[in-house]
C-alpha cells in the first residue's frame, strides 16, 4: 500500500445543474511508483479518477484541474518528479500547511 496526500482542491460551478460545485482533487505519492499523480472530480455515480505519471500530469490534458485547483504551487514538485529528480516530502508538505494551515488529507491505495 502507498500513502497519497490530497495537496489540492477546488470547485467548478455546473451552469447545466443551478451552478452545483463540482469537486476537484490533485493527490500525490511519494513513494516511488510509476503513477504517483491522482486526479479526481465529481461526486457519486458522477466521479471520476486516475493515476497518471508525473510527464503525463503536466500535459494540457490536466491544465484545467490545476487551475481550478489553485493547484501552481505544485507543479514545480511534479516537474521534478518528471525530471527524475527526488523531491522531499517534507518540504512539500511544509509548502501546503503554509498555504492551508493544516496537514493534508491522506489515503492508502495499491499503487503501482
Amino acid at each position: 500500500m502507498s500513502t497519497f496526500f490530497q495537496l489540492a482542491t477546488g470547485t467548478k460551478p455546473l451552469t447545466y445543474a443551478s451552478n452545483f460545485p463540482w469537486p476537484f482533487n490533485i493527490d500525490l505519492c511519494f513513494d516511488p511508483v510509476a503513477y504517483p499523480v491522482a486526479f479526481s472530480e465529481g461526486v457519486g455515480h458522477g466521479a471520476a479518477g486516475c493515476a497518471v505519471s508525473a510527464q503525463e500530469a503536466l500535459g494540457e490534458k490536466w491544465r484545467e484541474h490545476f487551475e481550478i485547483c489553485d493547484a501552481a504551487w505544485l507543479m514545480p514538485y511534479i516537474q521534478a518528479l518528471a525530471e527524475g529528480t527526488p523531491i522531499s516530502r517534507e518540504d512539500v508538505l511544509a509548502e501546503y500547511q503554509r498555504l492551508h494551515g493544516e496537514a493534508p488529507t491522506t489515503y492508502e491505495s495499491v499503487a503501482v
